[in-house]
């Protein structure tokens, strides 16, 4: 098996990533008044959407790097794992650009913008279907049913090959620069903007701004941040210099980025437990107090035995 390290270590971190998610669910469940808060719609809507790639997209994929090709090798199954690829990692984007603005605007506003009936709904609600809904709407008119072109899968190929828009000039153009670039450059642009505020107003000691009540959701928000940028920045990068100066740039690393973006949706529960030190205190409590049991429980007979020569 040629990609006996890839599929290892993607296994290993598959069931980490889901296993952390399903932890932070069940808190958020068990906990109703710390699920209704303002910032956290948005922060579950992404790590639900993470969820679902996890649970639906990467088995494709290891499955894929453990047989050195796609199962089933079926045109239709190609065309429905690119486009919930595609549509799933669009939509993460978009709710990492959303997430910044709406940082921006829970510290830097008015409590009372989020407060009534409306306001709700266009500034949590709303948002977030956007997010979820335009991507697969959006793919499934250029993959599954593409415009001038006809898509040529090759299941020996990680996600088939690239789809035929993508060589039909504008329509290839349009995604990746509002698609991909343009959300990663605002992404970029919003949080340095927020750090500049922040760094501002603390100099300044403006005391509107409550830097210790927001601290815990920024620091949050900027792990997520640059492990999105970490993981997909290279494959961005190379992708577009490939589109406009040298098509054969790192030809031969290209699946290796591919790889390596796939890591980003299998860090990111873990990155977001980081984020919630109750939870992480609950968890660290449960491991080391039944250590503790355990050894105790071990060592409760060896206290009780009687000494071989006393009578």
């Amino acid at each position: 098996m040629v990609y006996t390290i890839e599929f290892s270590l993607g296994l290993i971190f598959e069931i980490q990533a889901i296993a952390i998610s399903i932890i932070i669910f069940l808190y958020f469940l068990q906990n109703p008044r710390i699920r209704l808060k303002r910032h956290h719609y948005s922060w579950l809507a992404l790590l639900t959407l993470n969820f679902f790639k996890l649970i639906l997209d990467l088995p494709i994929a290891l499955n894929f790097y453990y047989q050195e090709k796609l199962w089933p090798e079926s045109y239709i199954f190609c065309t429905l794992w690119v486009w919930l690829d595609f549509s799933l990692s669009c939509a993460t984007l978009y709710l990492t650009v959303w997430i910044s603005i709406e940082r921006h605007l829970i510290i830097f506003h008015s409590p009372t913008l989020f407060e009534g009936r409306w306001q709700k709904w266009i500034f949590r609600i709303v948002p977030i279907i956007i997010c979820l809904i335009v991507p697969p709407i959006l793919y499934f008119n250029l993959i599954v049913i593409p415009p001038q072109c006809t898509n040529i899968w090759d299941s020996q190929t990680l996600l088939c090959g690239p789809p035929c828009y993508s060589f039909t000039g504008f329509y290839g153009i349009f995604d990746f620069i509002f698609n991909i670039c343009a959300p990663l450059l605002i992404t970029i642009f919003v949080n340095l903007m927020l750090i500049i505020r922040v760094i501002k107003g603390k100099v300044s000691r403006q005391q509107a701004i409550e830097w210790r009540h927001h601290r815990k959701m920024i620091l949050q928000f900027s792990a997520i941040t640059v492990l999105q940028l970490a993981f997909s920045s290279p494959l961005v990068t190379v992708s577009f210099i490939q589109m406009t100066v040298m098509p054969s740039f790192m030809a031969d690393q290209y699946s290796t980025l591919e790889y390596i973006f796939y890591y980003m949706p299998l860090l990111l529960p873990a990155t977001c437990l980081c984020g919630i030190p109750e939870l992480v205190k609950k968890i660290y409590g449960f491991i080391f107090n039944r250590r503790t049991n355990t050894v105790t429980a071990g060592k409760i007979p060896s206290a009780r035995q009687k000494p071989a020569n006393s009578f």
